[in-house]
Protein backbone atom coordinates (compact mmCIF):
# COMPACT_ATOMS: atom_id res chain seq x y z
CA UNK A 1 0.00 0.00 0.00
CA UNK A 2 1.40 3.40 -0.95
CA UNK A 3 1.91 5.79 1.96
CA UNK A 4 0.16 9.15 1.61
CA UNK A 5 1.71 11.80 3.93
CA UNK A 6 -1.67 13.55 4.06
CA UNK A 7 -2.77 10.73 6.35
CA UNK A 8 0.18 10.60 8.75
CA UNK A 9 -1.17 7.92 11.05
CA UNK A 10 -2.11 4.27 10.94
CA UNK A 11 -4.53 2.18 12.96
CA UNK A 12 -3.55 -0.52 15.40
CA UNK A 13 -6.95 -2.03 15.93
CA UNK A 14 -8.97 1.15 16.47
CA UNK A 15 -6.13 3.25 17.89
CA UNK A 16 -4.42 5.91 15.72
CA UNK A 17 -0.60 5.97 15.83
CA UNK A 18 1.58 8.61 14.16
CA UNK A 19 3.95 7.82 11.29
CA UNK A 20 7.05 9.50 12.67
CA UNK A 21 10.63 9.21 13.89
CA UNK A 22 12.48 10.47 16.96
CA UNK A 23 13.67 13.63 15.23
CA UNK A 24 10.33 14.25 13.52
CA UNK A 25 8.39 13.98 16.79
CA UNK A 26 10.65 16.55 18.50
CA UNK A 27 10.35 18.91 15.54
CA UNK A 28 6.58 18.55 15.54
CA UNK A 29 6.42 19.54 19.21
CA UNK A 30 8.48 22.68 18.56
CA UNK A 31 6.39 23.54 15.52
CA UNK A 32 3.16 23.25 17.52
CA UNK A 33 4.58 25.63 20.13
CA UNK A 34 5.83 28.04 17.48
CA UNK A 35 2.36 28.17 15.88
CA UNK A 36 0.70 28.77 19.25
CA UNK A 37 -1.29 25.55 19.20
CA UNK A 38 -2.17 23.72 22.39
CA UNK A 39 -3.11 20.19 23.32
CA UNK A 40 -1.58 16.95 24.47
CA UNK A 41 0.50 14.12 23.04
CA UNK A 42 0.19 10.46 24.00
CA UNK A 43 3.38 8.40 24.06
CA UNK A 44 1.75 5.14 23.04
CA UNK A 45 2.82 1.61 23.91
CA UNK A 46 1.24 -1.76 23.26
CA UNK A 47 -0.21 -1.48 26.76
CA UNK A 48 -2.07 1.79 26.04
CA UNK A 49 -3.16 0.65 22.58
CA UNK A 50 -4.76 -2.42 24.16
CA UNK A 51 -6.53 -0.13 26.63
CA UNK A 52 -7.76 2.10 23.80
CA UNK A 53 -9.17 -0.89 21.93
CA UNK A 54 -11.04 -2.01 25.04
CA UNK A 55 -12.15 1.30 26.55
CA UNK A 56 -14.01 3.85 24.37
CA UNK A 57 -13.19 6.65 26.80
CA UNK A 58 -9.45 6.21 26.35
CA UNK A 59 -9.82 5.71 22.61
CA UNK A 60 -11.48 9.14 22.59
CA UNK A 61 -8.45 10.56 24.41
CA UNK A 62 -6.16 9.18 21.68
CA UNK A 63 -8.44 10.39 18.90
CA UNK A 64 -8.42 13.95 20.31
CA UNK A 65 -4.68 14.21 20.96
CA UNK A 66 -2.32 16.29 18.83
CA UNK A 67 -0.72 12.96 17.93
CA UNK A 68 0.24 9.59 19.43
CA UNK A 69 3.83 8.43 19.02
CA UNK A 70 4.82 4.74 18.74
CA UNK A 71 6.93 4.34 21.86
CA UNK A 72 7.33 0.60 21.56
CA UNK A 73 8.86 -1.46 18.77
CA UNK A 74 5.71 -3.66 18.46
CA UNK A 75 3.77 -0.59 17.29
CA UNK A 76 6.41 0.02 14.64
CA UNK A 77 5.93 -3.58 13.52
CA UNK A 78 2.23 -2.82 13.10
CA UNK A 79 3.05 0.18 10.91
CA UNK A 80 5.36 -1.94 8.80
CA UNK A 81 2.64 -4.59 8.54
CA UNK A 82 0.52 -1.88 6.90
CA UNK A 83 3.35 -1.47 4.39
CA UNK A 84 4.51 1.87 5.82
CA UNK A 85 8.29 1.80 5.58
CA UNK A 86 8.50 5.26 7.14
CA UNK A 87 7.15 3.99 10.49
CA UNK A 88 9.80 4.38 13.19
CA UNK A 89 9.94 4.39 16.96
CA UNK A 90 9.60 7.69 18.87
CA UNK A 91 10.38 6.74 22.46
CA UNK A 92 9.04 8.91 25.30
CA UNK A 93 12.26 9.06 27.38
CA UNK A 94 14.29 9.83 24.25
CA UNK A 95 11.88 12.60 23.20
CA UNK A 96 12.15 13.90 26.77
CA UNK A 97 15.95 13.91 26.48
CA UNK A 98 15.93 15.59 23.07
CA UNK A 99 13.76 18.50 24.14
CA UNK A 100 15.25 18.99 27.62
CA UNK A 101 18.71 19.16 26.08
CA UNK A 102 17.62 21.35 23.16
CA UNK A 103 19.44 24.71 23.16
CA UNK A 104 16.38 26.56 21.85
CA UNK A 105 15.92 29.36 24.40
CA UNK A 106 12.21 29.63 23.64
CA UNK A 107 11.49 26.22 25.24
CA UNK A 108 10.24 26.50 28.81
CA UNK A 109 9.48 23.30 30.72
CA UNK A 110 7.08 22.39 33.52
CA UNK A 111 7.49 19.13 35.47
CA UNK A 112 4.20 17.54 36.54
CA UNK A 113 4.20 14.26 38.46
CA UNK A 114 6.40 11.91 40.47
CA UNK A 115 7.72 13.20 43.82
CA UNK A 116 9.01 16.63 44.79
CA UNK A 117 12.41 15.06 45.48
CA UNK A 118 12.58 13.52 42.01
CA UNK A 119 11.53 16.79 40.38
CA UNK A 120 14.16 18.72 42.34
CA UNK A 121 16.93 16.30 41.33
CA UNK A 122 15.84 16.47 37.70
CA UNK A 123 15.69 20.27 37.69
CA UNK A 124 19.14 20.58 39.22
CA UNK A 125 20.65 18.09 36.76
CA UNK A 126 19.10 19.62 33.65
CA UNK A 127 19.83 23.22 34.57
CA UNK A 128 23.44 22.42 35.43
CA UNK A 129 24.23 20.12 32.50
CA UNK A 130 22.10 21.53 29.66
CA UNK A 131 20.96 24.98 30.73
CA UNK A 132 17.34 23.80 30.51
CA UNK A 133 14.71 26.34 31.48
CA UNK A 134 12.50 24.50 33.98
CA UNK A 135 10.08 27.21 35.04
CA UNK A 136 7.68 25.21 37.23
CA UNK A 137 7.10 21.95 39.05
CA UNK A 138 4.19 20.27 40.78
CA UNK A 139 3.89 16.85 42.40
CA UNK A 140 0.18 15.97 42.47
CA UNK A 141 -1.36 13.89 45.26
CA UNK A 142 -1.57 10.12 45.04
CA UNK A 143 -5.32 10.19 44.42
CA UNK A 144 -7.94 9.62 41.71
CA UNK A 145 -8.05 12.27 39.00
CA UNK A 146 -11.52 13.28 40.20
CA UNK A 147 -9.84 14.71 43.30
CA UNK A 148 -7.34 16.83 41.35
CA UNK A 149 -7.77 20.60 41.16
CA UNK A 150 -7.56 20.70 37.37
CA UNK A 151 -8.06 24.43 36.98
CA UNK A 152 -5.63 25.10 39.82
CA UNK A 153 -2.92 22.98 38.16
CA UNK A 154 -3.59 24.69 34.82
CA UNK A 155 -3.19 28.07 36.51
CA UNK A 156 0.21 27.02 37.88
CA UNK A 157 1.26 26.02 34.37
CA UNK A 158 0.00 29.24 32.82
CA UNK A 159 1.53 31.46 35.51
CA UNK A 160 4.92 29.75 35.04
CA UNK A 161 5.10 30.69 31.36
CA UNK A 162 5.85 27.09 30.38
CA UNK A 163 5.17 25.86 26.86
CA UNK A 164 6.02 22.17 27.41
CA UNK A 165 4.48 20.21 30.29
CA UNK A 166 6.02 16.82 31.05
CA UNK A 167 3.55 14.62 32.91
CA UNK A 168 5.12 11.71 34.75
CA UNK A 169 2.35 9.38 35.85
CA UNK A 170 1.58 5.85 34.80
CA UNK A 171 -0.32 5.64 31.49
CA UNK A 172 -3.15 5.94 30.76
CA UNK A 173 -3.69 8.11 33.87
CA UNK A 174 -1.22 10.72 32.62
CA UNK A 175 -3.05 11.00 29.29
CA UNK A 176 -6.42 11.39 30.97
CA UNK A 177 -4.92 14.16 33.13
CA UNK A 178 -3.41 15.94 30.15
CA UNK A 179 -6.72 15.75 28.30
CA UNK A 180 -8.46 17.31 31.30
CA UNK A 181 -5.85 20.10 31.55
CA UNK A 182 -5.70 20.94 27.84
CA UNK A 183 -8.81 23.17 27.69
CA UNK A 184 -7.49 25.36 30.51
CA UNK A 185 -3.87 25.93 29.51
CA UNK A 186 -2.68 28.84 27.39
CA UNK A 187 -2.27 28.66 23.63
CA UNK A 188 1.14 27.30 22.70
CA UNK A 189 1.28 24.85 25.60
CA UNK A 190 1.89 21.18 24.73
CA UNK A 191 1.39 18.49 27.40
CA UNK A 192 3.28 15.21 26.99
CA UNK A 193 2.89 12.10 29.13
CA UNK A 194 6.27 10.42 29.60
CA UNK A 195 5.75 7.82 32.33
CA UNK A 196 8.94 7.06 34.24
CA UNK A 197 11.13 9.39 32.16
CA UNK A 198 11.97 11.62 35.15
CA UNK A 199 13.63 8.67 36.89
CA UNK A 200 15.37 7.48 33.75
CA UNK A 201 16.91 10.93 33.40
CA UNK A 202 18.30 11.06 36.94
CA UNK A 203 19.57 7.47 36.71
CA UNK A 204 17.21 5.73 39.11
CA UNK A 205 15.81 3.55 36.34
CA UNK A 206 17.71 2.04 33.46
CA UNK A 207 16.40 0.54 30.25
CA UNK A 208 18.51 -1.54 27.84
CA UNK A 209 19.07 -0.05 24.42
CA UNK A 210 20.24 -1.59 21.18
CA UNK A 211 19.27 -5.16 20.18
CA UNK A 212 16.63 -5.60 22.90
CA UNK A 213 14.70 -2.61 21.58
CA UNK A 214 14.80 -3.97 18.04
CA UNK A 215 13.19 -7.24 19.09
CA UNK A 216 10.61 -5.52 21.29
CA UNK A 217 11.98 -6.63 24.68
CA UNK A 218 13.44 -3.41 26.11
CA UNK A 219 10.45 -2.85 28.37
CA UNK A 220 10.58 -6.41 29.64
CA UNK A 221 14.03 -5.93 31.07
CA UNK A 222 13.72 -2.38 32.40
CA UNK A 223 15.38 -2.51 35.75
CA UNK A 224 15.27 -0.80 39.10
CA UNK A 225 18.55 -1.47 40.92
CA UNK A 226 19.20 -4.46 38.69
CA UNK A 227 15.98 -6.39 39.30
CA UNK A 228 13.76 -7.88 36.58
CA UNK A 229 10.13 -7.27 37.52
CA UNK A 230 8.04 -10.40 37.05
CA UNK A 231 4.92 -8.37 36.41
CA UNK A 232 6.55 -7.05 33.23
CA UNK A 233 7.35 -10.59 32.12
CA UNK A 234 3.75 -11.67 32.75
CA UNK A 235 2.49 -8.63 30.88
CA UNK A 236 4.56 -9.53 27.82
CA UNK A 237 3.26 -13.08 27.84
CA UNK A 238 -0.33 -11.92 28.15
CA UNK A 239 -0.18 -9.12 25.59
CA UNK A 240 1.81 -10.99 22.96
CA UNK A 241 -1.63 -12.32 22.04
CA UNK A 242 -2.86 -8.79 21.31
CA UNK A 243 0.13 -7.98 19.12
CA UNK A 244 -0.48 -11.12 17.08
CA UNK A 245 -4.17 -10.26 16.88
CA UNK A 246 -3.46 -6.74 15.59
CA UNK A 247 -0.88 -7.94 13.07
CA UNK A 248 -3.25 -10.56 11.68
CA UNK A 249 -6.03 -7.97 11.59
CA UNK A 250 -3.86 -5.52 9.67
CA UNK A 251 -2.88 -8.13 7.10
CA UNK A 252 -6.54 -9.10 6.71
CA UNK A 253 -7.54 -5.47 6.16
CA UNK A 254 -4.82 -5.04 3.56
CA UNK A 255 -6.12 -8.06 1.68
CA UNK A 256 -9.60 -6.55 1.41
CA UNK A 257 -8.17 -3.15 0.46
CA UNK A 258 -8.87 -1.21 3.64
CA UNK A 259 -6.80 1.95 4.16
CA UNK A 260 -4.27 2.09 6.98
CA UNK A 261 -5.85 5.27 8.37
CA UNK A 262 -9.49 4.19 8.10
Amino acid sequence: MKYNPKFDFYRVGKAPVLVTSQEDAANRVKELIRKGEKGYICISTMRTVVVANKEPKYLEVMENSLFNTPDGTPLVWCGRAWGIKQAERACGPHLFDDLLEDKDSSLKHFLLGDTEETEKKLKEKCEKEYGTQIVGMYSPPFAPLEEYDIQGIAKMINDSGANIVWTSLRAPKQDYLNAMLAPYVNDGVVLIGVGAAFRYKIGELKSPDGPLQKIGLAGLLFTRKGSIPMKEFKWYMKHSFYLLKYLIGILGKRIIGKKYYA
